[in-house]
């Protein structure tokens, strides 16, 4: 998610919680000392997953390189309120931004990135949630053969990923509390809100009143309804659960782990056999020095949606066009690198709230913050340790009547026809847009995502208190891409992002807006609301169109850039996770995601990764 909030006008001195974390490796040379069986690229989300599992087995030797650093302790990582903190911040933040386009108002949308240990788990904005199942089951179908990335088959790697953590207290009265309790053990601890707003009640009421019903337990594969969302959060130390404290730290002695931070991979190197290329080991560069780290078994990409392809292009794996008109050798063409970039869009309606009501407003009277600030060091509780709760997520006909869930389905078939007009749309893309289409029709997989934030996120008036609806499109028509245009492997990599460039992703966020304003109206919530902050009242029809444009924001929930598909379709890996054309080279992050998912994306991520170590295991065995 987006930046809503940052404290930069208040200064918080906590004792920092004792971190049980051996620092990682930091020069070069003592990295170069070992052997690697594995090395994996990147000590993000995924990578530390996949790492650790394959260190399980003291047989193998597995290596690390991560660009970033451990930041353990740190209260910008760890402290629930500040899970903001560390996006745009180039010690923690990769700091990569898309090219201003027309449709995003000029303005060149950052991409948040993590660039530390941890990765983006260890800056989101700290949800855990599932899609739906007809959305996992979809992956198959765009395989040459089943890779057991359905629902079924995915559902033990979520389970064991996640700890559920039981609530220091019971939280509010039918906004269910007690699902998911069926004593998981994994890495991630999960937990469910302390503390909620006020206004989160008379919210619910409204839905209600609306039609909406609670869904008891959103992780079972259904989605829809309102929820109280679990989020990484260990109550018992008030703290961030990610990759990095739930994966690394408990593995961080292993003899057979070694995790070098600071370190930026630059290519892949491969020798050709036969049929496939072998990798062999990777370039990478630390301090200014360029080196040469080998792996007998296989390499790992788990850089990110961004630097995945990044790399597969600077090693000889992407379009061949492209690659030659930058002098790359091209070893592999796969046409699909980089391609396929889908995101999550979002739009904001923000009321100002009568003053009776705390809201996470309240940090900005130093009253308030100082004694949320003396209950979080004693107890790790309070609203420093709280996040927003409360989601929905709706299919078109949840949200829309007859005729508009009909002008909007138009729009999207419109939309499609003029994708599909240019020329370059892929097989892949036309597959999924058919998929999209089915999943419009049948009303059972979301098309919303409706956030209720117990704040302000611009235009705010010190004192005063604000709740934002913050909704957004979870199945854009729109499609992106992110290569390399220079051979400069530091360099950011050019990310064209045509976010909204689909009139039906435009029409979707406007519908939103107006559902938002149709919730703010209904009693009870209504009675809590003394005035619309955003959007400005009135706009007329093109006018809210210029303000969409001008001030979307995106989720941070970008994939798909390395496809797990059939290379025919265009895809880039199959369903083992193997880049095409090589024999022992793997992309195990958000990359291989074929289609977009109505969801927040870490929880996936890690069942991914999770499957991806128990693939890796059975093809040394």
């Amino acid at each position: 998610m987006f930046k809503v909030y940052f404290l930069s006008s208040l200064v918080f001195c906590f004792p920092l919680v004792a971190a049980q974390c051996p620092a990682p490796l930091s020069s070069a040379n003592e990295f170069l000392a070992n052997t690697y069986d594995y090395l994996v690229i990147g000590g993000g989300t995924a990578g530390l997953t996949v790492a650790t599992r394959l260190a399980e087995d003291p047989g193998f030797n597995v290596g690390v390189i991560e660009a970033g650093y451990l930041h353990i302790p740190d209260s910008n990582i760890s402290v629930p309120f500040f899970a903001n903190n560390a996006v745009f911040h180039p010690e923690y933040d990769w700091m990569l931004s898309a090219v201003p386009q027309t449709s995003t108002g000029n303005r060149s949308i950052a991409t948040p990135r993590g660039k530390l240990f941890g990765g983006s788990s260890a800056i989101n904005s700290l949800a855990w949630t599932r899609a739906s199942i007809p959305e996992y089951d979809t992956w198959d179908s765009l395989n040459d053969y089943p890779g057991g990335w359905d629902w079924d088959n995915l559902l033990p790697y979520f389970l064991k990923s996640q700890k559920r953590e039981p609530n220091p207290q019971p939280g509010l009265p039918g906004f269910s509390t007690s699902y998911d309790k069926n004593g998981f053990h994994g890495p991630i601890t999960t937990s469910l809100n302390a503390e909620y707003s006020g206004i989160v009640p008379p919210y619910i009421d409204a839905l209600e009143q609306l039609g909406i019903s609670i869904n008891p337990n959103p992780l079972d594969g259904d989605t829809l309804g309102v929820w109280n969302t679990l989020v990484a959060v260990d109550r018992n130390t008030g703290s961030r659960s990610d990759s990095a404290t739930g994966y690394y730290c408990p593995s961080a002695k292993r003899p057979n782990l070694h995790v070098l931070s600071g370190a930026t991979a630059t290519r892949v190197l491969f020798n050709k056999g036969t049929n496939n290329l072998t990798a062999t080991g990777v370039t990478f560069v630390s301090d200014g020095i360029q080196y040469i780290v080998n792996a007998t078994r296989e390499v790992i990409l788990s850089a990110g949606v961004l630097k995945t392809p990044q790399l597969l292009e600077l090693s000889g794996l992407g379009n061949a066009t492209l690659l030659e008109s930058l002098g790359i050798n091209p070893l592999v063409d796969l046409p699909g690198v980089g391609e396929n970039l889908q995101e999550h869009v979002f739009i904001v309606n923000q009321y100002e709230l009568r003053d009776t009501l705390i809201t996470f407003d309240n940090f900005q009277n130093a009253t308030f913050a100082s004694t949320q600030e003396a209950i979080y060091n004693k107890t790790r509780q309070g609203w420093l340790a709280a996040t927003n709760s409360a989601f929905l997520f709706l299919p078109l006909d949840g949200f829309l009547d007859e005729t508009e869930t009909s002008s909007l389905l138009n729009i999207f078939d419109q939309s499609v026809q003029l994708l599909e007009s240019t020329g370059s749309v892929s097989p892949l893309v036309k597959a999924q847009l058919a998929i999209q289409r089915s999943w419009l029709s049948s009303g059972t997989v979301p098309q919303m995502e409706l956030i209720q934030l117990a704040q302000g996120v611009a235009e705010t008036v010190p004192g005063k208190h604000y709740m934002s609806l913050l909704s957004g499109a979870m199945h854009p028509v729109s499609r992106g891409s992110v290569h390399i245009n220079t051979t400069n492997a530091l360099a950011s990599p050019l990310i064209i992002s045509n976010f909204l460039t689909a009139d039906f992703d435009v029409q979707l966020l406007a519908n939103l807006i107006n559902y938002n304003t149709k919730i703010a109206a209904t009693e009870p919530l209504s009675s809590y609301i003394t005035a619309q902050i955003l959007p400005p009242p009135n706009l007329t029809g093109s006018e809210l169109i210029a303000y969409i444009r001008q001030t979307f924001v995106i989720g941070s929930h970008i994939m798909g850039t390395a496809t797990m598909a059939s290379r025919s379709l265009g895809g880039v890996v199959d369903p083992q996770l193997r880049v095409y054309g090589t024999s022992n080279l793997r992309v195990v992050d958000v990359s291989v995601l074929p289609s977009q998912l109505a969801a927040h994306l870490q929880a996936t991520v890690y069942a991914i990764a999770e499957k991806a170590a128990d693939l890796i295991k059975a093809a040394a065995h």
